[in-house]
């Protein structure tokens, strides 16, 4: 019984050190381009947004290097689906209280041969009062959106 619980411990120690997780680094990926988002909703100025925001993500992060489409070892490219603003909730008073605003994005990120590393989509939302600005809320939903999509690329 002895020898059995040895081989055991044995071999979990053997696989446990073999064991790693594949990361960007065994994919010599240090680099993305991330050319301008497509907007296919109505939402004026969205693309530019929020491409800055996950252009500047990536730069703080600093795991991967941003650069131009030329150059890079990996392309994310993303496609803004919808965009909505809705009631969120009331007073008691039948007043509106709060807006919810919500982005769906589909990204698709490759190597520099082309070949899809990743393809998925994300949805985010943000919610905001009454009293402040919708132009303000799109830039929050912008920057949560952003860390998302770092996420997802990354991880």
């Amino acid at each position: 019984m002895k020898k059995n619980y040895f081989w055991v411990f044995f071999s979990l120690i053997i696989l446990g050190c073999t064991y790693n997780f594949k990361g960007f680094s065994s994919r010599n990926i240090r680099s993305v381009a991330v050319p301008v988002f497509e907007n296919k909703t109505s939402q004026y100025e969205l693309e530019s947004k929020l491409t800055k925001s996950v252009i500047d993500a990536f730069i703080q992060d600093n795991r991967l290097k941003v650069l131009d489409k030329s150059n890079a070892e990996s392309i994310l490219t993303g496609e803004i689906l919808q965009y909505k603003r809705e009631v969120f909730s009331y007073d008691d008073k039948e007043n509106v209280k709060d807006y919810k605003v919500e982005v769906m994005v589909k990204l698709t990120y490759k190597d520099k041969s082309g070949k899809v590393l990743l393809s998925k989509e994300l949805s985010e939302y943000y919610l905001y009062q009454v009293n402040e600005t919708e132009e303000s809320c799109v830039d929050a939903l912008c920057s949560k959106m952003s860390l998302s999509v770092l996420k997802t690329v990354i991880e």
